[in-house]
């Protein structure tokens, strides 16, 4: 397999709800921020609906609107599992990354199985999510 840089993502908390139950947790969390990259860019809406296990494991489950730099709308699923870093107790993520969109310049997206690695400083509001979005591109003939 290929990994093809897609972009840059920086993301921040506008909003969030931590609940906790029975040892795990729930996250509910509004975040906003951009996609910057050679082949798409723009900006993005998400709402994290993650599942705390009681390990303090965080399972990322965001779904949201990339509207890129000509207006086109993108749906975004990504889904992941995010650890803490033991030298600060910021969480690394990876998470996998599909689109769709009815936009014929960026109808690429619609075939791109991606990987998104970053990291967030902190789970609270202001909490800054940065990573970069690959795309994952078969070599098996």
């Amino acid at each position: 397999m290929d990994l093809v840089p897609i972009g840059d993502v920086d993301l921040t908390y506008t909003s969030i709800d931590l609940l906790a139950f029975a040892g795990e947790g729930q996250i509910y969390g509004g975040m906003e921020g951009t996609l910057r990259g050679d082949r798409v860019s723009g900006s993005l809406r998400l709402t994290n609906l993650a599942r705390r296990r009681p390990d303090d494991i965080n399972l990322p489950t965001l779904r949201g609107v990339l509207t890129t730099e000509e207006g086109a709308s993108v749906w975004v699923e990504l889904d992941g599992i995010a650890t803490l870093r033991p030298t600060d107790s910021a969480r690394v993520f990876v998470t996998a990354c599909r689109f769709r969109t009815g936009s014929e310049p960026h109808a690429w997206l619609n075939d791109v199985v991606g990987v998104l690695e970053g990291v967030l400083d902190s789970v609270g509001v202001g909490g800054r999510a940065r990573g970069r979005i690959h795309e994952c591109r078969p070599t098996l003939t």
